[in-house]
């Protein structure tokens, strides 16, 4: 297949990449050349903005095009009107932030979803949600049969610029004791998906003209397995409260995979069904391999996400 990737040199895209070009695919990036501009030199690079420069990719025909990095109608709708009838297949990366009910179980691909317009292009916390179902949406009408759309949960893994899963493996990979959060509800549960996992299932389900919408997660585990399965030294694990951590008010640095025990989110995560994407071959390795190659990644990287050092210290003192 001769496939087109939107972005290719960050995160996502860049797993994309990898797994096509393994699979014997013919693979061109169009971005702005911006990041990692030292990946793919291999390849054909076409560099353009896709708000502007849209038509660069349509002066030729395409099998698939892999979509990574529309977050608005405004970054999608200049792509869909040139490539609408240049490629057989357009897969787009969307998000479980779209569902706007977790107290009544668990999301599956039909459940109700964030139906409000919004105006402006700007992501925040409440606008990332609902602005990807807009995309969604814009897809589906211009590619009807042809779409294949992806909604992941927290993608984790090697080159991952949130950090996120990070501030666990690396947290996790030294021996002593630990502050964790959230050890007061046995209930509490956690979900993932490694994005080498998630990489390798879309170019296959890309290759069996398989199309449709579908949740992209592992099986979730509770917390405490979560830590145990992640952790690759012996540690002493000393749990946080809910109650403590709301006090402690840690502002962006709070610790990643956490929310509060709510009606709203009984499971303590956003947490969804995945049977459908297991019903077509996606599979998971060990949550112990993800951490381990995390941590070889991330080895001198300082982090973004997580309590910084003193934050963890002040938990584990006041214990």
């Amino acid at each position: 297949m001769k496939i087109l990737v939107l972005g290719g040199t960050s995160f996502v895209g860049r797993y994309l990449v990898e797994a096509a070009e393994k699979n014997g695919h013919e693979v061109v990036l169009f971005n702005r050349g911006k990041t990692n501009q030292e990946v793919y030199k291999h390849l054909r690079h076409i560099q353009g903005d896709r708000r502007k420069d849209a038509e660069l990719v349509g002066e030729e025909e395409w099998d698939a095009v892999f979509d990574t990095c529309a977050y608005s109608p405004q970054d999608l709708q200049p792509m869909l009107d040139i490539l609408k009838n240049k490629t057989k297949s357009y897969m787009f990366i969307s998000t479980i932030s779209i569902y706007d009910d977790y107290k009544n179980g668990r999301p599956h691909e039909s459940s109700s979803t964030f139906n409000q317009k919004i105006e402006t292009d700007e992501v925040t916390g409440v606008t990332y949600g609902p602005l990807k179902v807009m995309c969604e949406q814009l897809v589906n009408d211009t590619f009807n049969k042809q779409a294949l759309i992806i909604r992941p949960c927290i993608v984790v893994g090697p080159n991952d610029p949130t950090d996120r899963f990070t501030y666990y493996a690396k947290l996790l990979g030294k021996s002593g004791k630990v502050a964790v959060p959230g050890g007061d509800d046995p209930r509490r549960k956690v979900q993932w998906i490694d994005v080498r996992d998630m990489a390798k299932w879309i170019v296959q389900m890309v290759e069996e003209g398989k199309t449709g919408t579908f949740n992209v997660a592992s099986n979730p585990l509770s917390m405490n397995e979560f830590i145990n399965e992640t952790a690759s030294a012996d540690i002493e694990k000393e749990w946080i409260s809910d109650v403590d951590l709301e006090e402690a008010d840690l502002g962006v640095r709070r610790y990643p995979f956490w929310m509060p025990m709510s009606k709203d989110f009984p499971e303590g995560f956003f947490v969804v069904e995945n049977q459908l994407a297991i019903n077509n071959g996606l599979t998971f390795r060990p949550l112990a391999e993800t951490a381990q190659d995390t941590r070889e990644w991330a080895f001198d990287r300082e982090l973004k996400a997580g309590p910084t050092i003193e934050q963890e210290q002040a938990f584990l003192k006041n214990k």
